[in-house]
């Protein structure tokens, strides 16, 4: 029988004494008491620059701006994510599945955790054009998803590209840092454009999403040896999977949030535990 490292002993330790925790002590609420009147208040304060550019919509923009959210949407997961394996490029598809799943739950956490709204509709015209954008609009706000998996995504994906291509090119890779900034900021200023998000939101969203794409950076290929050639990966993945699910926080009202979270944390189940 393999022993169990100490490391993932601690690991499922320490959540587990955060969630007794934070449930003896209702740190969730209380950080909701501090934190959502202040992202509210902001909110609020937005609505005149969601107005403002909303004065410019058109069938185009809304077409062009509902098109790029749909770049981080499940839709596009589900098209995207097997396309990279069937091409070969499994460490990448592996990667990119579990830093959306870490992504997702990072961000639903800190959304229902703070529970902050999103800009009132009306004054604010909201654009749902599709299934997936109706959902999202039953989510709280901050900080924006879009926003967070937009800068991860295609920061990492960049990496991925300079590093497989062995690029040094100073060139190479402003050119591809441009396209990335451009990316993201389109899809914020959609965001809000389409009535879905403050700019507090979005702010977030960026702030949250480089801090979580330089995390995956540093610790990528530790995870991802530890997949391939770890010791008790699956056991230790499913207790993982687990506990998170129980550590959870609760919104201060029911959001599909959850629903996602738990979706993707199958997901990523599956691609560790067959090691694609």
């Amino acid at each position: 029988m393999e022993a169990i490292p100490v490391w993932q002993v601690t690991s499922i330790s320490g959540i587990v004494l955060w969630v007794m925790f934070s449930s003896s002590f209702n740190l969730t609420q209380k950080l909701r008491s501090f934190i959502q009147p202040w992202v509210t208040q902001h909110v609020i304060s937005d609505t005149p620059l969601i107005l403002q550019i909303q004065r410019f919509q058109r069938g185009l923009w809304d077409t062009l701006f509902s098109g790029l959210s749909c770049v981080v949407s499940v839709p596009f997961y589900t098209t995207f994510l097997p396309l990279l394996f069937w091409s070969g490029h499994s460490k990448l598809a592996r990667q990119m599945t579990l830093l959306i799943a870490f992504c997702d739950y990072l961000g639903n956490t800190i959304k229902d955790s703070v529970s902050a709204p999103r800009p009132s509709c009306p004054p604010v015209r909201r654009v749902t054009a599709t299934s997936d954008e109706k959902e999202n609009a039953l989510e709280y706000g901050l900080p924006s998803s879009h926003t967070l998996n937009t800068v991860c995504l295609s920061g990492y994906l960049l990496h991925y590209v300079l590093d497989y291509t062995q690029s040094r090119d100073g060139a190479t890779f402003f050119a591809g840092l441009s396209m990335v900034c451009l990316l993201v900021g389109l899809v914020g200023l959609g965001r809000i454009y389409l009535g879905m998000h403050s700019l507090v939101d979005i702010v977030g969203g960026l702030v949250v999403g480089m801090l979580v794409l330089l995390f995956w950076l540093t610790v990528h290929e530790y995870l991802d040896n530890f997949i391939i050639s770890g010791q008790n990966v699956t056991p230790f993945w499913v207790t993982l999977s687990i506990v998170l699910l129980f550590a959870y926080p609760t919104p201060e009202f029911p959001t599909p949030s959850f629903e996602y979270h738990t979706a993707f944390d199958g997901v990523a189940l599956g691609i560790v535990s067959t090691e694609l």
